[in-house]
């Protein structure tokens, strides 16, 4: 009986043992970071961090934890014993590694404008204009049969404006552009789209076309903003996510796009 008992209580410390949690919090630099993977490879599971950065999962001494998310650098752990003990925190740093190429619908480009090469065309213009005209060209103002205070003011309202120095505009994202990024990008692709969006396969073409809706800014897409399109998809992933769940409550069938 005695030896039972002892066998009981080794048994249910073990048991103990085995149930431990890590948890913690994730930065990034000064800021909390939500979205991140977190994953106990030697007992294959995982989770989300929350919108806090906040992380709970089960780990044992010397499982291995990978901490991952788009534009980070990953982070590896072998847990130690102070990892089970108290919560701790993982600080990722930025990695701004370039978008693959994604087309963009812009704006017709306007041609450089070139000042010399203008100038010589009015120029140009002028003079034709001069022998065809000559009358046009005399006093009150002139100066051996031109009014060049008269040409002057013809052509001073073209150069009020440097076409060179517009800015490019580029057409919302659409549905095509989405399913490009996400077949091609080493940060969007599935595995961001289930586990860090929570974004089930068969929902998917659906949240493109509510993306899609959105008329996201075409500028997203470039790399120097691929943080601020990050932003916008986890946002815009749980407003999709709540437009689900009510239409359930209402009993509404959603159709399983393919």
């Amino acid at each position: 009986m005695i030896r039972f008992f002892i066998l009981a209580i080794l048994f249910f410390n073990t048991a103990l043992g085995l149930a431990q949690n890590t948890s913690g919090k994730v930065y990034a630099g000064e800021k909390r970071v939500p979205g991140v993977l977190v994953e106990n490879r030697t007992q294959n599971k995982s989770t989300v961090t929350t919108d806090e950065g906040d992380f709970s999962l089960a780990a044992r001494l010397k499982d291995s934890l990978v901490f991952s998310a788009p534009f980070m650098e990953t982070q590896v752990f072998i847990v130690e014993p102070y990892q089970l003990e108290k919560r701790w925190v993982v600080e990722l740093k930025e990695n701004l590694n370039e978008l693959e190429e994604v087309r963009l619908t812009e704006a017709p480009k306007v041609r450089e404008f070139n000042l010399k090469e203008y100038d010589s065309i009015v120029n140009a213009a002028i003079q034709a204009d001069v022998k065809k005209y000559p009358h046009l060209y005399k006093p009150p103002n002139y100066t051996n049969g031109m009014d060049f205070i008269a040409i002057g003011k013809m052509f001073l309202s073209l150069f009020k404006k440097d076409p060179s120095k517009q800015k490019k505009e580029y057409n919302p994202i659409t549905y095509e552009q989405l399913h490009v990024l996400f077949a091609t990008s080493d940060y969007f692709d599935q595995k961001f789209l289930n586990r860090q969006l929570e974004i089930e396969s068969y929902h998917q073409n659906l949240f493109f076309e509510y993306l899609d809706a959105k008329q996201l800014k075409g500028e997203l897409l470039l790399p120097e903003h691929q943080l601020d399109l990050l932003d916008r998809l986890m946002v815009l992933s749980t407003s999709f996510k709540t437009e689900l769940k009510n239409f359930e409550q209402e009993g509404v069938s959603i159709p399983e796009k393919n």
